[in-house]
């Protein structure tokens, strides 16, 4: 989170974003993508504090980590291969950042400035190193991926399990989803069997550190915590200021899951979707009016 802030400090208070530090393509190219948005996956985005010396890689493995995760020791800090010319012979790379950072088990990786496609041998069997969510800057919650000094704003949280709501927005509760069943492989919604649990808390209930804009960092025993309060503009007075599960996707004004976790989860203005919502993802697509993510679950 200092890292973040020391970043933004520098850069007119905004955080990390490859599509806009890599304007030029020189790290990625975008002549296979729909957007150059679709750089801004949560390994890009903090491999560029790795890159500029901010952070060292080990940062990125949470002490309390037990998922398939462990400290990234192959970054490539001059000419990455993965980075646009980084495998021509005699021409150095430009690359501004190593983009076969893996931040998750499922990262793709970039072969010479093109994404899904490794240079680095054994790419898919290496772990993640990158234990966190954070806020996918698209949408509307673009905005809150700065150094707002808001200090009940979450921008990045040890990483947790999925929810549902039991009930109404109105009063409903959050629960694990019952994940019976369900194969761990980095892409189906987990819940009670998430592994996540287990780093901070009692495998019944999420804990864990949430860094917030203003540069603070608190631990909770819980993923909505009674200080991150939204405001639902749908319900009854009484109702409508609620906390705001950090994990959920939320409508802002019925407090409803607008869609419910799978292996991809769109964003959208259309439910106006401001409230938090923090993920890690290897992947997105963006097309017209919407982001398509894919989150990674364990």
């Amino acid at each position: 989170m200092q890292a973040m802030v020391i970043f933004a400090g520098n850069n007119k208070d905004n955080y990390p974003l490859p599509s806009r530090v890599d304007r030029n393509d020189k790290t990625i190219s975008s002549d296979n993508l729909n957007s150059p948005q679709e750089k801004n996956t949560t390994g890009n985005i903090f491999s560029i504090l790795i890159a500029q010396g901010v952070i060292e890689s080990s940062l990125g493995f949470s002490p309390v980590e037990l998922g398939n995760y462990d400290e990234y020791t192959d970054y490539e800090f001059d000419t990455p291969c993965g980075g646009v010319d980084g495998q021509i012979q005699d021409q150095a790379s430009e690359a501004i950042w190593d983009p076969n950072f893996k931040a998750t088990p499922e990262d793709l990786g970039a072969d010479d400035g093109e994404m899904g496609s490794s240079c680095i041998d054994n790419y898919d069997a290496l772990p993640g190193g990158f234990s966190y969510a954070h806020i996918p800057p698209f949408a509307f919650r673009r905005p809150q991926w700065s150094n707002t000094f808001d200090a009940l704003e979450p921008a990045l949280a040890n990483r947790g399990p999925v929810y549902e709501l039991d009930g109404s927005g109105e009063t409903g509760t959050w629960s694990l989803i019952d994940d019976s069943g369900a194969t761990a492989d980095g892409m189906t919604p987990l819940g009670k069997n998430s592994v996540t649990l287990a780093m901070n808390g009692n495998r019944t209930e999420w804990a864990g550190n949430i860094g917030f804009n203003d540069a603070h960092v608190e631990f909770f025993n819980r993923p909505d915590p009674e200080q991150v309060i939204w405001t639902y503009t749908d319900l009854e007075n009484e109702n409508k200021n609620q906390p705001d599960n950090i994990f959920m996707n939320e409508d802002d004004g019925d407090r409803e899951v607008v869609q419910e976790p799978d292996s991809e989860v769109e964003l959208t203005g259309e439910n106006n979707n401001r409230n938090a919502y923090l993920t890690q993802y290897y992947d997105l697509e963006v097309g017209s009016g919407q982001t398509t993510i894919s989150p990674y679950y364990d």
